[in-house]
C-alpha cells in the first residue's frame, strides 16, 4: 500500500529558489566591484600620483583631466587651471615637469578634430590627445580611413600651437605575426 498522504514538501520552494537567486545576484554584483576595483587599482594609484605631482608644482590649482601617454617614454599630460582662472598643459613624467604649455596659444581639441577632417574628410578619429612627441609636445592622433575596402589605421602626431602643421604620420600594419 503506498502512502500518499504523508508526502514528504519538496526542499526547494518557489520562496527559497528566489531567495537563492537574489542571493546569487548580490553575490555576483559584489565579486564584479571586488574583482573591477582590484583590476583598476594599479591605474588609479598611477593617475593619483601624477595628479599630486600636478598640483605640488603649484602651477595649477584644479586638475581637469589626466592623460597618459606612452610613445617614446611614458609621461603625463595634465590639463588644469592655473590661479588665474587660465587654462594650462602640464608635461611631466615621473617628477620631472618637461613642458607648461598655456591653452591659449594651442588648438582645442574641437578645433584640431575640425581641422584634421577638413584634411581628411573620409577618415574616423578614434582618439585626439596631447602628446609628447621628439621631446616636445603634439597633438596624437589616431585614425582610420578605408583604402580599397581595407580598413588602415594611422597615426599622426601634429604640432600643438595654432599652426596645426604635421610632423610624422605612422600607418600600422594591416596583419601582425608570421
Amino acid at each position: 500500500m503506498r502512502v500518499t498522504e504523508k508526502k514528504r514538501p519538496p526542499l526547494m520552494t518557489p520562496k527559497r529558489w528566489k531567495v537563492v537567486i537574489v542571493l546569487a545576484i548580490i553575490t555576483f554584483g559584489l565579486w564584479f566591484g571586488f574583482y573591477f576595483r582590484e583590476i583598476q587599482s594599479p591605474r588609479w594609484s598611477e593617475e593619483k600620483a601624477a595628479r599630486d605631482i600636478a598640483l605640488a608644482t603649484n602651477l595649477i590649482k584644479e586638475v581637469t583631466s589626466i592623460n597618459k601617454h606612452v610613445w617614446e617614454q611614458t609621461t603625463w599630460i595634465t590639463e588644469g587651471i592655473d590661479q588665474n582662472d587660465r587654462a594650462l598643459y602640464l608635461f611631466h613624467k615621473d617628477k620631472e615637469l618637461l613642458h607648461t604649455i598655456d591653452a591659449s596659444v594651442t588648438l582645442s581639441k574641437e578645433s584640431v578634430k575640425s581641422n584634421f577632417n577638413k584634411l581628411k574628410p573620409e577618415a574616423e578619429v578614434i582618439r585626439l590627445s596631447p602628446a609628447l612627441f621628439l621631446n616636445n609636445p603634439a597633438w596624437e592622433l589616431y585614425y582610420s580611413e578605408t583604402v580599397d575596402g581595407t580598413k588602415r589605421y594611422y597615426y599622426d602626431f601634429y604640432t600643438f600651437d595654432k599652426e596645426f602643421k604635421l610632423l610624422n604620420s605612422y600607418k600600422l600594419p594591416t596583419k601582425t605575426g608570421p
